[in-house]
């Protein structure tokens, strides 16, 4: 038996030192492969997605080959004990099944993909935290996904230049002017080979064809049909590296995933396992399961929601979750077929939905490397988030019983940004977001710095756009003034105005709501009329009571979303640069410019920062104060 372990964990990011790894070039135009040999000793797996989850492949035949998937999500390095025990885990996965069958020999781990980016860390150091943690995990073989182009493809070549494993992505093909017909992205190899214990096992990327809708900084490419590289690259990996088992490590939606999978049963083409990321779920799927719901494990099954799941069977797609808490384990025996064929030929899988909800988690030893990996980070952090970035003309009233209570010249500036950033007829912050409970105080000779925007947006929440009705506007509003207000549900707008009585009963407290376009007159909200409004996904998902936004219409979801701290940062730490000469995509690079222009008055005559002097401007009139 060979045991796969597969799982998600969240980007983050660790400045290290150039490797000795070979930089991965993305001016090369041929298609680039990968071989290593690790003899006929068995072997485990660990695989990496998203840190979408990767399941493993397999070893020899009555051996153990233990493979550990992860995927990086959304990860707050914050919780360095998760961490530190989730590479504990991979490096052993029976630390966490406690069932010591723990096999000698090699381990592959196999990741795929949005390592580099998003999360908090990310957005401080570009990426630099997440190199020297993938190399201390040990990761063998990773694919790309989506978010690691988040900085352009110019930093994620430079990023992946300091890991020490191979990449690949076989589908995502950039133009080029001579007649080799395109190469593939950051220096991506096709394929990659590993012979373990006498087996050969056959790797390859794919991109789901969603990218370029939700990726802002993708560069210029072609997302070719998953299902007909799968088939050309499958048949390759067979044929010509002779590979027994072939492996198909994606970043894309699960409905893509069945319908490559559904186009590769069978021949030389046929796909063993697709080991997924791109959703951030832990699903499993047989070929009787069409199922393209990813919140669903596996379809018919009773313990939909239970920590830890076991079950024998012909798996397909695995996919393992997110944060540092979804795990598959996957145990695979290898063998001959009737005429021969060498394959799989039965598996057992274990999925783990949250490591720290299983009976043993308090036990698994945390991985000291990692957490010496994780401290390098915080204390990298550290000096970076002293770097001055603005100045502000007025001071920043960012207090908790205030700005959860009333209008705020700090709220009104987030509303502004983040309303001109998407171009939306309106901008909701809920105040909630806003965490620094204090005033930032105009220091004529302190410039404020990466502290203080991390202090008042520490979340990294991602802003959503959604289609909304005038009528589920002013239920909207109602719940922003109702007695549960303080919790943070209370509404910094931008587009809008409106007039509050606190005196009046819960329900019927906001009168005479008016939209403010960006271009001409002020008109009453329309009841009947479609807006579009940008706001934190917290809220959209119907959160702090805002049910009312659950059903609307989503034209921006989290995943090609801008965070409230990345966007802040985006805004003050180009400064006079143009961002298109930052390496920022046109789209959003158009975004951070009206950003700038709608929260940035001028620029400081000696430091060149730029100066923010923001005001009340009675968006939000109040007929009575709330009795809090």
């Amino acid at each position: 038996m060979r045991d796969i372990v597969h799982s998600c964990i969240c980007p983050t990011r660790v400045l290290t030192p150039l490797s000795k790894a070979r930089p991965k070039s993305c001016k090369r135009q041929e298609r680039r492969h990968n071989y290593l040999n690790f003899g006929s000793k068995p072997a485990r797996v660990i695989l990496l997605g998203r840190f979408a989850g990767l399941p493993p492949s397999d070893g020899p035949h009555h051996s153990a080959l233990q493979r550990c998937g992860l995927q990086l999500v959304q990860y707050h390095i914050s919780d360095s004990e998760l961490v530190a025990k989730f590479a504990s885990v991979l490096e052993d996965p029976s630390l966490a099944t406690g069932d010591g069958n723990t096999s000698s020999g090699p381990i592959l781990r196999v990741f795929s993909g949005d390592a580099f980016s998003p999360s908090l860390e990310a957005a401080v150091l570009r990426g630099d935290h997440m190199a020297p943690l993938l190399d201390g995990l040990g990761i063998d073989v990773a694919c790309y996904g989506n978010h690691d182009f988040d900085f352009g493809e110019d930093r994620l070549v430079e990023l992946v230049s300091q890991t020490r494993f191979p990449w690949t992505l076989a589908n995502a093909v950039a133009p080029t002017h001579d007649a080799k017909g395109g190469r593939l992205l950051a220096g991506a190899h096709e394929y990659v080979v590993k012979e373990v214990g006498g087996y050969k096992l056959g790797f390859f990327g794919l991109a789901g064809t969603d990218w370029p809708s939700n990726c802002q900084h993708l560069p210029d490419c072609t997302i070719l049909d998953p299902a007909t590289v799968a088939k050309r690259v499958a048949t390759r990996l067979r044929l010509e590296e002779s590979c027994d088992v072939v492996i198909a490590v994606t970043h894309m939606r699960l409905v893509e995933d069945l319908e490559t999978l559904n186009s590769t049963l069978s021949g030389p083409e046929r796909i063993d396992l697709i080991l997924g990321g791109h959703d951030h779920y832990v699903v499993r799927r047989d070929l009787s399961d069409d199922n393209a719901n990813p919140e669903v494990l596996q379809s018919g099954l009773d313990e939909q929601g239970a920590a830890m799941t076991e079950c024998d069977g012909d798996f397909r797609i695995i996919k393992s979750g997110t944060d540092w808490r979804g795990l598959s384990i996957l145990q695979l025996r290898l063998g001959s077929k009737d005429k021969g064929e060498r394959t799989i030929l039965d598996m057992s899988l274990r999925q783990i939905r949250d490591l720290k909800k299983i009976s043993s988690y308090e036990q698994i030893p945390a991985s000291q490397a990692t957490l010496a990996i994780l401290q390098a980070t915080h204390d990298r952090i550290e000096q970076v988030v002293t770097q001055p970035l603005f100045r502000t003309a007025s001071p920043l009233d960012g207090r908790s019983h205030i700005i959860r209570s009333q209008e705020t010249n700090l709220g009104n500036m987030l509303a502004d940004a983040v309303r001109a950033f998407y171009d939306t007829d309106i901008g909701f912050v809920n105040s909630g977001a806003v965490r620094c409970d204090r005033i930032v105080e105009c220091d004529g000779d302190v410039p404020l710095c990466i502290r203080d925007v991390i202090e008042i947006s520490p979340f990294d929440n991602a802003f959503v756009v959604k289609r909304v009705s005038g009528r589920v506007l002013s239920e909207a509003l109602e719940n922003s003034v109702s007695d549960a207000h303080t919790d943070g549900r209370f509404l910094q707008l931008c587009g809008l105005t409106m007039r509050l009585d606190w005196r009046r009963p819960e329900g019927s407290r906001v009168s005479e709501i008016l939209f403010h376009p960006r271009h001409g007159r002020i008109q009453p909200l329309d009841a009947d009329r479609m807006y579009t409004v940008t706001m934190i996904d917290f809220i959209a998902s119907g959160f702090d009571g805002y049910t009312c936004f659950q059903d609307c219409e989503t034209l921006v979801d989290t995943e090609g979303a801008i965070t409230d701290t990345n966007m802040l940062l985006e805004i003050f730490k180009v400064g006079r640069e143009d961002a298109s000469e930052s390496g920022i995509a046109d789209q959003h690079a158009e975004g951070i410019q009206r950003a700038r222009a709608a929260v940035i008055t001028g620029y400081h005559s000696e430091d060149a920062l730029p100066i923010v002097n923001p005001v009340v401007e009675s968006r939000i009139k109040v007929m009575h104060e709330a009795n809090l």
